[in-house]
């Protein structure tokens, strides 16, 4: 019903501008400004009926696919959103995770530096006590080896020189005094 009233408000309106037109012509016996309006509005209907809807029809789907794309744009739009934030949070985790580890790091740096320092202070201090108990046992050998090299040289001297130098009184004597000084010895236990 209202496509029936807008054709012919249509046809109504070619009808007053074919009258203000009017040169008095007439066609198949009707006047001209019959002929215009009738034309007009047939032309159009045919125009609306085959180029009109296919046209309206386009354009209403090209409307809803680019309603579509900006409706798939939006939930694209929205995920990256959230993935730039999920991606901004892990990365905020992972950077404070670094400074965590690299904390923990220089604690247990500056820890196995203490740990090894004192280490290395009880095996300087056991090296130096090695080293002079070494010095002083190599000490006492030497020294018990020189004397017991001063000993035998002394005693080779002795005899080298008794031998040479003592007489046989001169034995008796020491003989002598050696038996004497060992009662005296003998007396005194």
């Amino acid at each position: 019903m209202r496509a029936v009233v807008g054709w012919g408000l249509v046809f109504f309106c070619a009808l007053i501008f074919a009258l203000l037109v009017n040169n008095g012509a007439k066609h198949l016996g009707i006047p001209d400004f019959i002929w215009l309006p009738v034309n007009l509005t047939l032309f159009l209907y045919i125009l609306q009926r085959y180029v009109g809807r296919p046209m309206s029809a386009f354009l209403e789907a090209r409307r809803e696919s680019i309603a579509e794309e900006l409706a798939t744009a939006r939930t694209q739009l929205e995920e990256a959103d959230r993935l730039q934030a999920e991606m901004k949070k892990r990365l905020a985790d992972i950077e404070k995770e670094i400074a965590e580890i690299n904390a923990r790091a220089e604690a247990d740096g500056r820890a196995e530096a203490e740990r090894i320092a004192a280490q290395t202070t009880l095996d300087e201090e056991r090296f130096v006590k090695r080293v002079a108990d070494e010095i002083g046992r190599r000490e006492a050998e030497t020294r018990a080896r020189l004397a017991q090299d001063t000993a035998d040289l002394t005693a080779q001297l002795a005899r080298d020189l008794l031998s040479r130098d003592m007489t046989d009184d001169d034995r008796r004597r020491v003989f002598d005094r050696s038996i004497e000084a060992m009662r005296h010895i003998e007396g005194e236990d």
